[in-house]
C-alpha cells in the first residue's frame, strides 16, 4: 500500500474513533427528519456472512421500519449481493417498495468466494453507477440483473454496506494500493451525486481467524464513510444487533446531518484563524427545546484568553433551533490546532456534541532592519523618542530596558509601548525592547544614544 494511502486510512481511523465515541452519548434524531429517503443495501453474500445473512432475515421488518419512521413512509430501496464474487442485483429501487425488500432478502443464499475477500466494491460500482448486467462482467464473476433504480435528487440518498471481508476487485483477490484505491474512487463517485455511504463491519469467525486484515478491512470500510459523510459502524460477532445499528444510519440520514453522526450540526466544521481574528460558525439543533425546556450550548476547547458566545440566529430549517457561534482568538493563544466541541444540553435529553477544528496560525514577531533601533546623538540634557515597529502576529506586548540587548537587569517601569521617551541624556545611554506576542518574542538591537558635544 502506498504511503498516502496508508496515511488516508490512518486518517480515516482517528476520525472514525472520534465517530464511534460521540456516537455513544448523543441521541439519534427525529423520525421524518430526513425526508424522502433512497436506501440500497450492498451485502457480502459470501459463505463467511451465513449467520449474518439470517439475521438481516430475521430482521428485516425492523430494519424496514427504521427506514419508513425517518422517510415519513417515502422510501425506496435496493439490495445488492456480491455471493462467489459475483455481483446479484436481486431489488432494483422503485418507491414504497417494503413488501418487495422482504421477498428478495428471503431470496439470499450464501455461496462461498473463490479467495477471502468478496467483490463488495464492484457491487458498489453497480449502485453508484446504476450499472446493467451487460455492462459489467470481469474476470472472476459477472453482474446478474440491471441495477436501474434512480437516486432522487430530493431523496436523502444512503448506500449500506455489510461485510467482514476485504474488496476483491475484478479478480478475486485484494492488491493493496489498487483494490483500495478503487474502493476510495467510488467513495468520492458518491459524495459527489449526494450519496452517503455507511460501512457496517461484522466480526465473524473468518475475519476473527485473520487478525492481521482487521486494520486494513476497518480502514477501507472507515474511508468510504469519511469521503461520503456517511457512518461507520461494528455489530456484535453475530450481528444480532444489526437492526439497531442501520437504525442508527438511517434515524441520522445516513451520517448527512453534519460528518460527526449528531443531531448538532455545525458549519463550518473548520476554521483557519489568525491571532485576534474571529470568525462565525452556524449551530443548529435538530433536537429542538420544547415549551418550557431550555437549550444551553457551551464550548470547549481554546485557551482561555479566546472566547466563544452564543448567539440567537433565526433557523434555516423550520422546527430546529439555531445559534451562531462567534470565536475570537485571544492575544496569548499559541499557533497550533485545537478541537473545539459544541454542545447543547437540555435535562430529560442526553448531551448533544460537535465539534470544530480551528486552526491558529500566530508569526513570532520580527523586526526589519529599516525598523531596527540605532545610534543617534542628542543635545546633552534632552530627552528623545525611540520606537520599534514589529511584523507578525499582533497584538504585541513591549517591555523597554536599560543596558544592552538582551539583558534584562534593568526593566524600565512602565515602559510598555511602541514607543518609549528616553530620560534626560547626559552621558551615552543604551536602551532596547524585547517585543512579544502568543508565539514567541524578538528582542530589538541596541539604541546607543550619546550627547552631541
Amino acid at each position: 500500500m502506498s504511503s498516502s494511502n496508508v496515511w488516508r486510512y490512518r486518517s480515516a481511523f482517528i476520525f472514525a474513533v472520534v465517530v464511534v465515541i460521540t456516537l455513544l452519548s448523543v441521541p439519534v434524531v427525529h423520525a421524518q427528519q430526513c425526508g424522502p429517503m433512497d436506501v440500497t443495501f450492498v451485502i457480502d453474500n459470501t459463505g463467511s456472512m451465513t449467520d449474518v445473512i439470517t439475521q438481516i432475515q430475521q430482521q428485516v421488518n425492523k430494519i424496514a421500519d427504521g427506514v419508513t419512521a425517518a422517510s415519513g413512509s417515502d422510501y425506496q430501496f435496493g439490495l445488492i449481493t456480491s455471493p462467489a464474487n459475483d455481483v446479484d442485483v436481486l431489488l432494483d429501487m422503485t418507491p414504497n417498495n417494503r413488501t418487495q425488500l422482504g421477498d428478495a432478502v428471503a431470496k439470499m443464499v450464501t455461496s462461498s468466494s473463490c479467495a477471502l475477500p468478496a467483490a463488495t466494491d464492484i457491487a458498489l460500482d453497480t449502485a453508484v453507477n446504476n450499472l446493467k448486467a451487460a455492462s459489467h462482467t470481469w474476470s472472476a464473476g459477472k453482474q446478474n440483473g440491471d441495477f436501474n433504480g434512480t437516486w432522487r435528487p430530493g431523496a436523502t440518498k444512503i448506500i449500506i454496506i455489510i461485510t467482514d471481508a476485504l474488496p476483491s476487485g475484478p479478480d478475486c483477490d485484494f492488491n493493496a494500493g489498487v483494490d483500495d484505491v478503487h474502493a476510495h474512487t467510488l467513495a468520492v463517485k458518491a459524495a459527489a451525486i449526494g450519496i452517503h455511504i455507511s460501512a457496517v463491519f461484522v466480526p465473524t469467525t473468518s475475519a476473527q481467524s485473520s487478525p492481521s486484515d482487521i486494520p486494513t478491512i476497518t480502514a477501507i470500510m472507515q474511508d468510504y464513510a469519511t469521503t461520503s459523510s456517511g457512518l461507520y459502524l461494528q455489530t456484535k460477532s453475530d450481528a444480532s444487533d444489526l437492526a439497531t445499528i442501520i437504525d442508527q444510519i438511517v434515524s441520522s440520514c445516513g451520517g448527512g446531518l453534519g460528518g460527526a453522526n449528531t443531531a448538532l450540526v455545525v458549519d463550518p466544521t473548520e476554521l483557519f484563524m489568525g491571532v485576534g481574528e474571529s470568525a462565525d460558525v452556524s449551530v443548529t439543533n435538530f433536537l429542538p427545546a420544547g415549551q418550557g425546556e431550555v437549550t444551553t450550548f457551551t464550548s470547549d476547547g481554546l485557551p482561555s484568553d479566546s472566547t466563544v458566545t452564543f448567539l440567537p440566529r433565526t433557523p434555516d430549517v423550520d422546527g430546529t433551533e439555531a445559534r451562531t457561534m462567534h470565536i475570537t482568538i485571544g492575544p496569548d493563544t499559541p499557533s497550533g490546532t485545537y478541537i473545539v466541541t459544541v454542545k447543547a444540553s437540555r435535562d430529560g435529553v442526553k448531551d448533544q456534541f460537535n465539534y470544530v477544528l480551528v486552526f491558529v496560525d500566530c508569526v513570532p514577531p520580527f523586526i526589519l532592519g529599516k525598523n531596527q533601533l540605532g545610534a543617534m546623538n542628542v543635545s546633552p540634557g534632552s530627552t528623545t523618542k525611540l520606537s520599534v515597529v514589529p511584523g507578525g502576529n499582533g497584538p504585541f506586548k513591549y517591555q523597554w530596558y536599560r543596558g544592552h540587548s538582551g539583558s534584562i537587569a534593568s526593566p524600565i517601569a512602565g515602559a510598555t509601548k511602541s514607543e518609549f521617551i528616553t530620560p534626560a541624556i547626559n552621558s551615552t545611554s543604551e536602551f532596547w525592547v524585547r517585543v512579544k506576542n502568543a508565539c514567541g518574542s524578538r528582542d530589538s538591537a541596541t539604541a546607543v544614544v550619546k550627547p552631541a558635544l
